[in-house]
């Protein structure tokens, strides 16, 4: 099971429902703008496979079509159309990516030959972020968790006086690491007062651990953020245990990677508040967040997150990883693969589900479905990162 609980292999939905879900949130999005009516709108679009012939019969087949969407038919015919056309282009990035514009250019292009109105294209592109600044930034100054990333991604050994160093240098590391030394996982009879007590107590390795977790929080410390951190935290133990057992990286650097590989959704909730209402109703609507992101956007939160990385003077096969997180296929990166094979099984369904790119994942860092699901279900690092939380 993945650590929330559902199961990502889970086919309670078949393909066909959640693709009428993600036109139907779309279209009411698209019917706000042009006017519709929503809730014949959502309707339609939800039983627009089964409805479609109607629309094009006569009879009792006709009256029905009618009945449902009255007065707007016709208008309403064409919005679930389009939206159906947009949801396709979508799922197909997987196979072959296009740029949203580009995608958008397509679909008004048919217009003629599918017999719908094109405006309904340029209400699509209102949709998008008109305030989208060049490069998006975090909500805080991220100097500890710079400095700590920095020393402590790298292979080398940090001696218990240097670590100690780095922990003076912020309240928020050194106070999470007493927390942790005093917590019911170490069981002390006689409380941790000092910093360097507190390292030799849980050891250098979980130190490591902790102050990196300690440093990554403050990012997500803003009001709704916490879904995201939680995710971010119940998942960078995967990361690392792919990690060491792929040997793409040491352990150790793979949690640094699962911590701040969702950095990128942080500054998207610092978007123009129109753009964000339009993100979380179509998020709730069904549509995965990285596909609202590339919609609105033009690119998902892990493009956005390994500009942000960038700047903290990551390796090259970091930045790629956090880059194609959930497009793995855009990426000759093997890192990039296990990235995905992580995300996978959260469980969380920030994209389009892929089996396609699982396999193909699975393959390229030569790991078997079976060790995936062992080594997601270790938990032992995520109770001590909690404790930080």
């Amino acid at each position: 099971m993945a650590p929330n609980g559902s199961d990502p292999m889970s086919l309670d939905d078949t393909a066909e429902q959640a693709h009428c879900r993600r036109t139907a949130a779309l279209a009411v999005e698209l019917g706000r703008r042009a006017g519709v009516a929503v809730e014949p709108l959502a309707q339609a679009a939800l039983l627009h496979h089964s409805l479609e012939p109607l629309r094009h019969s006569s009879g009792l087949g006709r009256l029905a079509w009618q009945v449902l969407c009255g007065d707007d038919q016709r208008r309403i015919a064409d919005i679930v159309q389009v939206c159906n056309l947009v949801d396709e282009q979508m799922e197909a990035l997987e196979f072959e990516y296009k740029e949203v514009e580009t995608i958008f250019e397509e679909i008004q292009s048919f217009a003629a030959f599918e017999e719908f109105d094109p405006a309904l294209v340029e209400q699509l592109r209102e949709m998008r972020c008109r305030e989208f600044p060049r490069e998006l930034k975090l909500p805080v100054e991220g100097g500890a968790a710079r400095l700590v990333c920095h020393t402590l991604r790298t292979h080398r050994e940090c001696e218990n006086r240097e670590l100690e160093v780095i922990a003076l240098r912020d309240p928020v590391l050194a106070s999470s690491l007493l927390n942790v030394a005093n917590s019911a996982l170490y069981g002390r009879a006689q409380r941790v007062s000092t910093v360097s007590r507190a390292i030799a107590t849980v050891g250098v390795i979980a130190a490591r651990k902790v102050m990196l977790a300690a440093a990554m929080r403050p990012l997500f410390a803003s009001a709704g953020l916490q879904r995201i951190w939680g995710h971010s935290l119940s998942s960078a133990p995967l990361w690392s245990a792919l990690a060491g057992h792929t040997g793409l990286l040491s352990a150790e650097e793979g949690l640094v990677l699962g911590l701040v590989h969702d950095i990128g959704a942080v500054a998207v909730q610092f978007l123009p508040r129109e753009t964000l209402t339009t993100h979380r109703n179509l998020v709730e609507g069904g549509c995965p967040a990285s596909y609202v992101e590339r919609l609105l956007l033009g690119r998902d939160h892990g493009e956005i997150g390994a500009g942000l990385i960038a700047e903290w003077h990551f390796p090259e096969e970091f930045i790629d990883a956090v880059r194609f997180h959930h497009q793995p296929e855009r990426s000759t990166s093997k890192l990039a693969s296990m990235a995905y094979l992580a995300e996978f099984w959260s469980g969380l369904g920030e994209d389009l589900p892929s089996f396609g790119r699982v396999e193909a994942c699975l393959a390229r860092v030569d790991i078997t479905l079976e060790t995936l699901m062992e080594m997601g279900s270790q938990d032992s690092t995520l109770r001590m990162l909690k404790a930080v939380a």
